[in-house]
């Protein structure tokens, strides 16, 4: 999924005028790594600000990225930043081309949300690109109604029980709007990630879903399996 996600987004924004690009929330690099290998196919010149505040949890996500891009031959191209997309100090003013994220949002409240987006307008330069996937928060069958409602199940801990699944592309949007982006479109992207339930009860157990909620639904996994909903994909630039 992520190699054809790193293609769409290639193909979306114009990464012939960009030399610097800040990805928020890198994670262990999965999206990263096939995104930077077809952009530098475009502009071989590109570097990548790979930012993560990489705790709890994700503590070791920017310590897999750096083993990653080592295998990779990647890490000049690469630069990991150990931050919160809320407040990045360590990135200056109107420094980056393009910003980029994917199921970053949905792990934000909504002051967290617009505290990122204001650091994003901050850090983007006139005129400069964004983009932010997220898995639609509307399911097309039971199967992903499942994926969505088990999200309310984690025993995560590291933070609040979050506002919602992924927030509306169209809230985004307005959020975008306020704080002065422009040309605010959303696309969609087919994930096509589907799990059999031997597959989706080890997915549901990495991530940390309350036993009760699995052993309450077996028998609509068995049934039915678990499957992504579709990416909204939001596009936006700088004014």
């Amino acid at each position: 999924m992520y190699e054809r996600l790193a293609s769409f987004l290639v193909n979306n924004l114009d990464f012939r005028r960009a030399s610097v690009v800040l990805e928020a929330g890198c994670g262990e690099g999965q999206l990263t790594i096939p995104l930077v290998k077809k952009a530098r196919k475009i502009k071989k010149a590109l570097k990548i600000i790979a930012v993560d505040i990489s705790s709890g949890p994700y503590e070791v996500s920017l310590d897999v990225l750096k083993r990653n891009l080592q295998e990779e031959k990647l890490r000049g191209f690469v630069l990991p930043v150990n931050c919160d997309v809320r407040d990045m100090k360590s990135i200056k003013n109107e420094s980056a081309d393009v910003v980029f994220s994917n199921e970053l949002l949905c792990d934000l409240d909504r002051d967290g949300l617009l505290k990122a987006i204001r650091e994003f307008y901050r850090i983007l330069k006139p005129n400069g690109q964004m983009a932010h996937g997220e898995l639609s928060p509307v399911p097309e069958n039971e199967a992903q109604r499942l994926v969505i409602e088990a999200n309310a199940y984690s025993l995560e801990t590291t933070q609040p029980r979050p506002e919602w699944f992924s927030p509306f592309s169209d809230e985004v949007a307005a959020m975008l709007h306020e704080a002065g982006f422009k040309n605010i479109t959303t696309q969609y992207f087919e994930t096509n990630i589907k799990m059999d339930y031997e597959t989706g009860i080890r997915k549901l157990e990495q991530w940390n879903t309350d036993p009760e909620f699995i052993k309450k639904n077996s028998s609509n996994i068995r049934e039915f399996g678990l499957e992504f909903p579709m990416e909204h994909i939001i596009f936006c630039e700088k004014r």
